[in-house]
């Protein structure tokens, strides 16, 4: 019953798990961060599910190989471990991570195909689910499979630990507590692998366990994949309740920014790689701000673009007359950036400036978004939406929309 119970746990833990990173990769396919959770989750999944008993026996009356599940559950847990040295190598050095990988792929490989020669050389007479280890555990074939597997694994572990340590002295308060649940995870696949080779040595010299085999390795199992797989779901949520306290920040920076977007759009109709059903319209309720927030961003940087150098004149003479105001030293600078647009707009209009072409920018991948900078440059542009409006930055429009730039000739 407890085996039993342990193997739901961590099947029902891991396609959670897998379920979320897939619908991240499917939103940045990409990214092999988080390519690497999802195989990671996915190694779990099999490894567990396939040995758990029901369909231990399903999958050896399906194909009519005896303990054909053994190999496939372990086969699956060597993947998942290599999938988590990827990620280990990946966060610390990418390029590192390429030049080190086929090295241990290498390795995984001769491990798999000394593990599948020896479970064929077996030639098991019977499926046992439950007490594998201990009534194949003397066979030669069985004792080099799992020799096999165990160091594999146990290599992994190892070196799983090894970088956890080595990169949670540079990582943040929450990236602490992600690799450190990953960490307690290998710990307890540590624990499995001595404890695996214990009772392997104790049948060899023909030894009887003091503890029920099955019991241990399936609560160390479960463990392992339990504190693997919900460290990544523990992210996925940090992140939605970052997003859901952030959404009425950038929902009003979003609505603050269409000043200055529709001014340009209406300027420059082509700097926008979607255009909207109502682009007058001011939305108040906004989904996937945060993307809509960064491609807003992008837009208003290509019209400013476009629109060529603006004229410094312009500029000094708002943003002086905002300082004489007593306004701060970011509102005036944006009143003064907010003039400078407009002049540039009107003479446009005029036909006195040639707009330079822009092609937009691609859709960039969530994941790719430097969501402080973006912030950041959302709200310096949206002073600049809002100062659009202000009097004294009417004023100096007015002033010198009809007046030639600065260096500009009249033309005939």
């Amino acid at each position: 019953m407890v085996v039993a119970a342990g193997h739901v746990v961590a099947a029902v833990v891991a396609a959670v798990a897998l379920i979320v990173k897939l619908w991240a990769l499917h939103r940045d396919p990409g990214n092999r961060t988080i390519l690497a959770k999802a195989g990671i989750c996915l190694g779990c999944g099999i490894a567990v599910t396939a040995g758990w008993a029901p369909v231990h026996s399903l999958i050896d009356r399906v194909s009519g190989v005896a303990n054909l599940a053994k190999p496939i559950e372990h086969g699956s847990a060597l993947i998942a471990a290599t999938a988590i040295q990827f990620l280990f190598l990946h966060l610390g050095d990418p390029e590192k991570a390429r030049r080190l990988m086929p090295r241990r792929l290498v390795f995984l490989g001769a491990v798999l195909a000394v593990m599948i020669a020896m479970f064929h050389a077996a030639d098991f007479p019977e499926s046992e689910p439950l007490h594998f280890a201990e009534r194949y555990g003397d066979m030669p074939q069985v004792s080099i499979y799992m020799l096999a597997f165990l160091i594999y694994l146990g290599v992994t572990v190892v070196d799983i630990l090894r970088m956890s340590l080595g990169y949670a002295r540079y990582a943040g308060t929450r990236l602490k507590i992600i690799m450190g649940l990953l960490s307690a995870g290998a710990a307890f696949g540590a624990a499995f692998v001595a404890h695996k080779a214990l009772f392997l040595g104790l049948k060899l010299a023909d030894l009887a366990p003091p503890w029920p085999e099955p019991v241990v390795t399936q609560t160390l199992v479960t463990f392992s994949v339990v504190l693997i797989c919900s460290s990544f779901v523990l992210a996925t949520l940090w992140k939605a309740v970052d997003g859901v306290r952030a959404w009425p920040r950038r929902s009003a920076m979003y609505r603050d920014l269409h000043a200055l977007w529709y001014l340009l759009y209406q300027a420059v109709p082509d700097i926008v790689l979607v255009t909207p059903r109502r682009p007058k319209r001011d939305p108040w309720w906004v989904f996937g701000v945060e993307q809509r927030l960064y491609r807003r961003c992008v837009e208003i940087g290509d019209g400013i673009q476009a629109l060529g150098p603006q004229d410094a004149q312009v500029r000094t003479v708002a943003s002086g007359r905002a300082a004489e105001l007593g306004w701060d030293q970011a509102r005036a600078a944006a009143a003064g950036e907010a003039a400078a647009i407009l002049v540039a707009v009107r003479r446009l209009e005029q036909g006195r400036v040639v707009r330079r072409e822009v092609e937009p920018d691609l859709e960039p991948q969530p994941a790719k978004v430097a969501h402080v900078d973006v912030e950041a440059d959302a709200r310096r542009l949206a002073l600049i939406s809002i100062s659009l409006s202000e009097p004294l930055v009417r004023e100096t429009v007015a002033r010198f929309a009809s007046e030639p730039a600065s260096g500009e000739r009249a033309r005939p």
